[in-house]
């Protein structure tokens, strides 16, 4: 919510982590936890839990296939978008736009398949390329959807 974001997907193959994902946001949009703190239920609301990524592509394919941005801590050479020139995609409107972001090893080649595209990864100044997956949501949405000036990259 922070950035605006529409919709989140949370997408895993695994029956009992989709389990306890639906229980965590039944507790805050359904439970106590809606009335202890409703902007949390708010912003949960806005989450989807899918068990593949083909399937969340069809389910946000409302009107038009969403132009599909994988991300990586290695460099894409072949197809690969700027946060600028993302920002100006989003900005324009035009068409839906997923970003997919993985876990552990990242994304799958399959799942890269799937993608129009592949943003830049986020680069420190030393050799070590590793961020957690938070950590890395917050920096990428942050140079994509910031109203100060944006990351020029």
């Amino acid at each position: 919510m922070t950035f605006g974001i529409d919709l989140c997907y949370i997408v895993t193959p695994l029956p009992k982590q989709r389990d306890i994902m639906e229980k965590l946001i039944g507790h805050w949009t359904e439970g106590y936890g809606a009335r202890y703190n409703p902007a949390r239920g708010e912003a949960l609301q806005r989450v989807r839990i899918m068990n593949t990524v083909g399937a969340m592509i069809e389910d946000a394919s409302s009107k038009r296939r969403p132009f599909v941005v994988g991300t990586s801590s290695r460099e894409q050479k072949e197809r690969s978008i700027t946060y600028r020139e993302l920002r100006e995609l989003v900005e324009k409107g035009n068409d839906p736009s997923l970003i997919l972001f993985g876990t552990g090893w990242g994304l799958s080649r399959e799942v890269v398949d799937m993608c129009d595209t592949m943003l830049v990864p986020v680069k420190g100044s030393g050799d070590y390329n590793h961020l957690s997956l938070r950590v890395a949501i917050g920096i990428i949405l942050d140079r994509i959807f910031c109203r100060r000036g944006g990351y020029d990259e």
